[in-house]
Parts: structure tokens; sequence; C-alpha cells
């Protein structure tokens, strides 16, 4: 799929049930298209900091005294079973195996692996993927992937993470994380095979925090409430093909996120 076919058919999409506005409907904004591409941009950057937060909540649960690792547990992993074997760990009921080395992940200069072995459907959408997950330093880390087994196809990041320990103990989540890097994918859904890229650089530090969505507490996703980030859809096979995004986030909170989106030079606010 082209990326001119891939935004054209989005706005279709976006338009197709407005051709005939009644009162009160709302007039397609001409940043529509960039503001998807920025929604689907969101939703693999948080996929990467679930994995990440995963991961660091294991080695919490890890580090704990024993008289405290049933309260981690039920906090951080209420629907799932923590599980050993092999020097692999493992969320039972979740494709989701976790690979330590000798170190805390805490610590500076331990490196974990995550795997995600099959798609997983059971928080947001996530495709298969393999990361590394290196500690730089106090609460900072290094995410990049890594494939040695057919894993990222799709996916390429190298993000460096600052975080900030959630406190509230009814969230499930573990860390709020200001992140700053770059990287690229193909959508999720969409073929290998195909030349679509969409490349992302964080130009101004992005803050991401937890929210929880559905009726349970245990279920969240990140959303970003500070910073800047660049995009670009291209297409591999047309070097011609170089739309570019400017996304400039104005506040945001738990209700409400106000950013400006410019595309193709026009620049307009989105709530």
């Amino acid at each position: 799929m082209k990326a001119r076919n891939f935004i054209f058919m989005m706005l279709v999409a976006i338009t197709a049930n407005s051709c005939i506005l009644e009162d009160g409907d709302r007039v397609p904004k001409k940043t529509e298209a960039g503001r998807h591409i920025w929604d689907i941009t969101t939703q693999v950057i948080s996929n990467n900091l679930f994995a990440a937060d995963l991961t660091l909540k294991l080695d919490l649960w890890m580090s704990a005294l024993e008289e405290e690792k049933n309260q981690i547990e039920d906090r951080f992993f209420p629907d799932n079973k923590i599980r050993y074997s092999a020097g692999v760990w493992n969320l039972t009921g979740t494709p989701i195996y976790i690979y330590p080395d000798d170190k805390s992940i805490h610590t500076p200069g331990a490196k974990w692996k995550i795997l995600f072995a099959e798609p997983s459907f059971e928080y947001h959408p996530l495709p298969s993927f393999h990361l590394l997950i290196e500690c730089t330093g106090e609460l900072t880390w290094r995410v990049s992937n890594y494939d040695n087994e057919g894993y990222n196809e799709n996916m390429n990041l190298d993000l460096d993470l600052t975080g900030r320990r959630v406190e509230t103990p009814t969230s499930a989540a573990g860390y709020i994380y200001t992140v700053a890097g770059e990287g690229d994918y193909i959508p999720f859904g969409y073929s290998t095979t195909e030349s679509l890229i969409i490349s992302y650089t964080i130009s101004s530090e992005m803050t991401f925090y937890p929210q929880t969505y559905g009726y349970y507490s245990s279920k969240y996703i990140y959303r970003p409430y500070s910073g800047d980030c660049s995009l670009t859809v291209n297409d591999s096979r047309n070097s011609a093909i170089n739309d570019k995004i400017l996304v400039e986030i104005l506040s945001g909170s738990p209700t409400r996120i106000v950013y400006n989106i410019t595309y193709k030079g026009v620049t307009e606010t989105w709530d």
C-alpha cells in the first residue's frame, strides 16, 4: 500500500459519513489524517512503554521481601500469576516472556529481554516483538528492539526512558515515563511486505502517564501529556513520497489532552 493511498483512504474513511452534514455535525478538519497517524504512533510508543513497565514491575516483585511479594503481585499483576522456568519468567495466560540477566534491571548495566511471542489483545493490540531493556542510571533505561528469531520485522526503536514511580496504590502501572528518542514502524495489521513506513522523532521530551480504561484498574495504556514529536510518512519504494506531521502537546491531564497538529502546512488544535 502506497503512503499516498494510505493517507487518502484514511481521509475517505473520515469523510465518507460526512457528505451530508446536518445541524450539529462536526466538519472534518484539514489535519484529520495527520491526527489519525499520530494516534497510531502513540499506540506504538505506548505498547513499548507497557512492555518495559511489565519488566520493571516484575523486578520490583523479585527484589521485594518475601512478606511483601503478595501485596505487590496483587497490585501489579492482579489478572495473572508469575511463573519461572529455565531462566524465563512468564505471566500466566499471556504470551509474555521476560529474560533477566544476573542483576536487577534497576541496577546500571543490567540488560533484560522481553518477548511478546504472539499478537496480544488482552490490553490493547500488541504485535509479536522483542525488546532489550538496559538500565543506564538511577531510574533511567534504554529500550531498543533486537531480532534473533524473526521478530520485529515491522518495528525499530531506540528510546531513552526516565521513570517516576506511580504512587497511587490502586494503579497497576509501575511508572510514569519521560521519553526521548526515535523509531519507525509499519502499522500493526498491515503486511510487512508493504512499503508504508511511519517514522517518528521525539523532538522535545514527552511525558507519558498511565491511564486506565474499561472497568478494570489493571487495564492501562500510556498517553502523552507533554512534549513534541515529528513524524514522516513515506514509501520505501518511492523516495519522492515524504509527508511531514508535527505534533505539539499544549497541555495534558487525565480528562483532557490538548495538542496542535501541523500537516500539509496547516496547523489545527485537537483535544
